[in-house]
């Protein structure tokens, strides 16, 4: 008998230590997030927590956008769902492998999509045309080349954020709180 209700006990802890920890539910929600997610109000309490966490917090950010911000944010979504599943996938994909570079890679991408996107529309295009016009192995040979100047060229910015890092210290206290 004591068994019995040492896991009755145990059970009972269980579930409100879950229900604790578990997303809010509709009511819970402030106005303003139940605005944000008005879509989901009626199947909300069927959501499991993650996906209910996961909405709250899109809400959360979605509320500390700029105006300009959330439409760019429109624009991308709607793009998003006109893409075929199959377009979906392999941009799922090719994110994780993106996740799955080094942090110095991912920045290295990163300043190239931004040098591309500082181009004009004609160059881009330009580039665009250039590229798809490659073969297999050329796309190969010019991603290989473009490693090797970024190996090239770590020392220099490390060296370069050395230095930065340095001048910040100098400029504020060190990071100290100001002591020198």
């Amino acid at each position: 008998m004591n068994r019995r209700w040492l896991y009755m006990l145990a059970a009972a802890l269980l579930l409100s230590a879950a229900q604790a920890g578990a997303a809010p539910a509709w009511t819970e929600l402030a106005a303003d997030e139940q605005k944000v997610l008005a879509p989901y109000a009626e199947r909300w309490d069927s959501l499991t927590p993650e996906q209910r966490e996961r909405l709250q917090k899109g809400a959360q950010r979605w509320q500390a956008m700029t105006p300009e911000q959330r439409s760019q944010a429109q624009e991308r979504f709607q793009h998003w769902r006109e893409m075929s599943p199959e377009q979906q996938a392999q941009i799922r994909e090719r994110y994780e492998q993106f996740r799955q570079l080094s942090p110095e890679e991912q920045e290295r991408i990163r300043q190239r999509a931004q040098w591309f996107r500082e181009q004009s529309p004609e160059r881009r295009e330009e580039l665009r045309k250039r590229w798809e016009e490659m073969t297999p192995e050329q796309r190969s040979e010019v991603r290989e080349r473009a490693q090797q100047r970024s190996e090239e060229a770590m020392p220099e910015r490390r060296e370069r954020m050395s230095r930065d890092r340095m001048e910040q210290r100098r400029d504020f206290g060190g990071g100290m709180g100001g002591r020198r």
